[in-house]
């Protein structure tokens, strides 16, 4: 569980978790590679799977970033997964912020002072 005491011990811009999920997706209604909330193929589903990071910031605060909707697939293959391949420090670098308190939560459990510290600006 990340703690307050875990972000002060970790260096700043330092990689602390990644790993793959399911997020809402922006645009779902018009999407081709969508899930249900569990995690099984649903083409009238609204979730996409992402990959995502959690990174340290530089006062103690944090936050998600993760592969889609970040431009790292082509122009005509939006709804692609290659998005998923991409490297740990690509979506540190270039990825798009998670807002959802649900998601932050499920991909990064944390305690609530923890939470308090997500950069949510």
């Amino acid at each position: 569980m990340l703690t307050i005491e875990k972000l002060k011990a970790m260096k700043q811009n330092a990689i602390f978790a990644c790993g793959e999920g399911f997020i809402i997706h922006p645009w779902f209604n018009q999407a081709k590679n969508l899930y249900d909330e569990f995690g099984m193929p649903d083409s009238r589903g609204r979730h996409a799977k992402v990959h995502w990071v959690g990174i340290r910031g530089i006062s103690h605060d944090w936050t998600i970033y993760h592969s889609l909707d970040a431009n790292f697939e082509h122009a005509s293959d939006l709804d692609g997964e290659s998005h998923l391949q991409v490297s740990n420090e690509r979506i540190a670098r270039g990825g798009s912020k998670l807002w959802r308190e649900e998601d932050i939560k499920k991909f990064v459990l944390c305690d609530e002072e923890a939470y308090e510290m997500y950069r949510h600006r």
